[in-house]
């Protein structure tokens, strides 16, 4: 997926912003405390100048931030907005009588100051006063009805603002289910009427008529000689001629009723009330119209008319688009992030993966958490490496419930399989697998690891394998294995914190625990030798000949083995060495094909009737596999404490 450069998206001092964002008592966001006037928020959320993005997975309170901003500064569509019980949150089985929202800006210049200079306040920033603006909402549920305030200064008290600074402070607002259609299609309600009205070219100078109340006179004069010439050969004529008859009869005699035929309306809003916007495409489906919508609305948000704020809200920006629009309407809007400021949201991995990570803030738990480098525990060298590799597949962990960070092809198609026998199906639990490849775990880990310490509410499960090779089964080297073992634990459990465990595989990496394990030592031998079968096939799929060839290799191998090893202590141990390094790695066997090979065969065991249970107790006993068991637990439900092996 391509990527944004990170830099485009620190937007220029030189424009208000909406700086800040406190919520209390505001539907999922509840308050820090006993009453408003007490209490902290019941979140705060910091946003950029530029781009930012909600994304969490569905009701995680992304769009209540966006409905707390156009409650409080409105719509530049001047759409009616009202609240109602259900916006008041409700803790338990009681509902708050009381919220409040607080918007801050900054980042004004002295003209954009100048127009709220009754309300500004300063702050001090490194010696240097700026300019502040808080904008406060705040709602009252009497039982009866509902009763609004709202009020700006520097303090949360504030004095009431006017209707010329809160037309100011109007955002642009694209909602989720947009029906293009009906926006862009004349009438009294047509939004594209509004913006086209609001454009410095639509602006009445005096008395002097607009040059489209011109083209529509000229028309009209047309329209009437169509229907009033009498050398008429279309019948228009003595159409009206009939018309006309039975409005004198209709009428009394003493009135003069002659009909005439116009466009009504010339008035230059009823012209553009009338006008509809297309594309030269027929049909234009959903996306196309989506787009030119969108086009439309941020038409009139960068026009040098509007001398307020240039804050765009747009929910689901993703919604008709195809991947590739997607990409082209972000490379848009970052570049127009420059002159003003956009809040999205999205449930869309592409969108995940192509917006820097800085501009981020996962909604998760009725919370917010903004993804940049003042809260995360990520150093500047991880954001340029997630920047370069957080693709849509890794941008999941996004919307999930629970992580698995893997290291490789094999985990990532294994783990699922084996999640399942035991009953606990990923995808039941909201569980995503991230193969970050090699050892990137440091890069995504600290996604998840916050600097105030405060869990995001996601678990977090690194698996990974001990990587010590087994020397050569010397007794007197055997103290040096466990050293590195030690070693290389420690190591790792510095990711722990919280929500994140580590998950060390016990002795080298998963094949060869596949391979020391008793109960599926076989099955996996079998999938290695079925790989090395794909690998030397044309078609890259074995003849089903081949199976009976793998198995009397197996037994054949297993025959050997245990003849020449069955009374050593490590017969085990020395088995599964054979398999991994001389069977798998000396002749480069593909690891990724073997493991979808062993998948596939506990996917057939499984379903044969009566014995997904036995499977499961394999499973469930198999020592060198329990570091992935409690991995999958511990990101989907916990379970009781094991025997130790």
């Amino acid at each position: 997926m391509p990527q944004i450069d990170a830099r485009i998206f620190s937007k220029q001092a030189g424009n208000m912003y909406l700086s800040e964002l406190k919520l209390w008592n505001f539907r999922k966001y509840g308050i820090n405390g006993e009453s408003i006037e007490s209490s902290l928020p019941g979140v705060a959320i910091q946003f950029h100048e530029g781009m930012n993005v909600l994304i969490g997975e569905n009701d995680s309170g992304k769009t209540a931030i966006v409905d707390a901003i156009r409650y409080t500064l409105g719509t530049q569509s001047r759409e009616w907005i009202r609240l109602d019980e259900s916006d008041f949150h409700i803790e338990g089985e009681q509902r708050a009588k009381e919220l409040k929202i607080e918007c801050i800006f900054r980042g004004f210049t002295d003209q954009e100051a100048g127009r709220f200079l009754e309300w500004l306040g300063y702050e001090d920033v490194e010696g240097v006063k700026r300019y502040v603006l808080k904008v406060c909402y705040t709602a009252r549920n009497t039982g009866s009805r509902i009763v609004t305030d709202l009020r700006a200064g520097q303090d949360s008290v504030g004095t009431p603002i006017d209707g010329d600074a809160r037309s100011l402070l109007r955002t642009t607002y694209l909602k989720p289910l947009r029906d293009a259609d009906v926006e862009l299609t004349p009438g009294r309600r047509s939004r594209f009427a509004q913006i086209l009205k609001a454009h410095k070219l639509f602006q009445k100078d005096g008395t002097n008529r607009h040059e489209l109340e011109i083209i529509f006179d000229k028309a009209n004069e047309a329209i009437e000689d169509y229907f009033d010439h009498n050398d008429d050969s279309s019948g228009a004529n003595e159409l009206m001629k009939s018309l006309n008859s039975y409005v004198e009869a209709f009428f009394p005699q003493n009135e003069s009723n002659s009909p005439s035929v116009t466009v009504s309306g010339n008035d230059l809003f009823d012209i553009l009330q009338r006008l509809s916007l297309s594309l030269d495409v027929n049909p234009s489906g959903l996306g196309a119209a989506n787009l030119l919508f969108m086009a439309t609305e941020l038409l009139l948000l960068q026009s040098e008319e509007n001398a307020g704020l240039k804050l765009a809200l747009i929910e689901e920006l993703e919604a008709h688009l195809h991947p590739q629009a997607q990409l082209r309407l972000i490379y848009y809007l970052k570049e127009k992030s420059t002159t003003g400021q956009y809040i999205l949201t999205t449930h869309s991995t592409t969108m995940g993966s192509s917006i820097p990570l800085e501009n981020l803030i996962l909604c998760k738990n009725s919370k917010a958490f903004p993804m940049g480098s003042n809260y995360t525990g990520l150093e500047k060298k991880s954001y340029d490496y997630l920047h370069r590799f957080l693709d849509a597949t890794k941008a999941n962990l996004f919307f999930a419930r629970g992580v698995l960070l893997v290291e490789g092809d094999a985990e990532n198609l294994l783990i699922p399989t084996i999640a399942k026998i035991i009953d606990r199906p990923l995808h039941r639990y909201g569980v995503s697998i991230v193969n970050v490849g090699s050892t990137a775990f440091s890069h995504f880990v600290e996604i998840f690891r916050r600097q105030d310490g405060e869990p995001i509410g996601i678990k977090v499960a690194l698996i990974t394998d001990m990587d010590v090779k087994p020397l050569e089964y010397d007794e007197k080297k055997q103290e040096e294995i466990e050293a590195a073992k030690i070693d290389r634990k420690n190591r790792l459990l510095k990711f722990e914190n919280g929500e994140i465990k580590v998950f060390v595989s016990p002795n080298w990496t998963l094949e060869y625990e596949l391979a020391l394990s008793s109960q599926f030592r076989a099955d996996f031998y079998r999938s290695v030798l079925w790989a090395e079968k794909v690998a030397n096939s044309k078609s890259g799929v074995p003849q089903e000949s081949k199976a009976e060839e793998v198995d009397k290799v197996v037994q054949s191998d297993f025959e050997r083995w245990l003849d020449t090893w069955g009374d050593e202590p490590r017969k085990d141990e020395k088995i599964a060495f054979e398999i991994y390094k001389n069977q798998m790695l000396d002749k480069e066997i593909s690891k990724a094909i073997t493991a979808q090979a062993f998948a596939q065969t506990l996917d057939n065991k499984t379903a044969v009737e009566g014995a997904a249970k036995s499977v499961r107790s394999d499973l469930q006993v198999a020592c060198t596999l329990q570091y992935l068991l409690d991995a999958i637990y511990h990101v989907t439900e916990p379970r009781e404490p094991q025997n130790a092996c």
